[in-house]
């Protein structure tokens, strides 16, 4: 007497079949390995494992078509899938591959921030409220003076317990860089437009969280300035618009000094690395 599957005889027959690499059903073979053709192909001449991690970027959100076409393109494909393996994030890929389509990205060209370093130099050495100034809070880097909007930022002091953010890569030396703001990131396009972060930069894998101590500190507060989209690729349209409030916190804060009076720019202050802490993931919209 013929009796009728049940499900139990059906569920065992379907783990039996996917238990094969593939089968045929109607003439059609379906395989488990959903690997592209290109990327086999292109595969074979990049290191062990690349078809792997191409397929892994292209789920993180990379463009299909573009990361083809990209490679399609090249004449180097191993530096270009070496490239592309050290980027610090997935929205470093995109930079490299021109795959324009995440948060903070601005439509049109660059403007370079006017720069004069004898009178724009004059606007990060004034005096403190005692009358004096201490050329420890001087900013000499003009990279840093051009951060700002007009090359402009104002001396100003953080009472005790201001709480600062900063967006990083791993590592104290990053930790405790000198970009900070007063508000933590709800999404990456405050960070990447907002204060103008080139993703080249930055990993954006954290936020760590200072603490002023006890009788403040002082900082430099401005707006942030806009930037290029890539120095290293030249990529000025399109751009970074910046406008967001920055806070550069001076060295004297955040390195030793040496015997000479210099800075030892490997040495971290540990006065203010024991007041910061690196916050949880989930408090990083862009990794929920």
């Amino acid at each position: 007497m013929k009796t009728q599957p049940t499900l139990k005889h059906l569920m065992l027959c379907t783990l039996l079949l996917l238990s094969f690499s593939s089968f045929s059903f109607s003439g059609i073979t379906i395989s488990k390995d959903s690997t592209r053709a290109w990327i086999v192909q292109l595969s074979s001449s990049l290191p062990a494992g690349s078809d792997t991690t191409l397929s892994k970027w292209i789920r993180d959100g990379l463009s299909e078509s573009i990361l083809k076409g990209t490679f399609d393109t090249t004449s180097n494909k191993q530096k270009l899938y070496t490239d592309l393996n050290n980027a610090l994030s997935i929205y470093h890929r995109k930079v490299i591959i021109r795959n324009f389509d995440f948060p903070g990205i601005a439509n049109g060209s660059y403007q370079p921030n006017g720069f004069s370093q004898g009178t724009q130099f004059a606007n990060f050495k004034v005096k403190l409220p005692s009358g004096s100034f201490d050329p420890d809070f001087a900013v000499s880097y003009a990279p840093d003076v051009m951060s700002f909007v007009n090359n402009t930022a104002s001396l100003e002091q953080l009472p005790e317990g201001t709480k600062l953010y900063r967006v990083c890569n791993d590592g104290w030396d990053q930790f405790t860089g000198g970009y900070w703001t007063r508000t933590k990131p709800t999404s990456i396009s405050e960070v990447i437009g907002g204060t103008a972060v080139q993703p080249e930069w930055n990993s954006f894998k954290n936020i760590v969280e200072y603490t002023v101590p006890a009788g403040g500190i002082w900082v430099w507060r401005g707006l942030a300035a806009a930037q290029k989209l890539s120095n290293n690729l030249n990529i000025g349209q399109p751009y970074l618009a910046g406008g967001g409030e920055q806070i550069l916190i001076p060295l004297v804060y955040r390195r030793l000094k040496k015997a000479d009076g210099s800075f030892d720019f490997r040495a971290i202050n540990p006065a203010m690395q024991n007041r910061i802490v690196v916050l949880p993931a989930n408090e990083l919209p862009w990794k929920r």
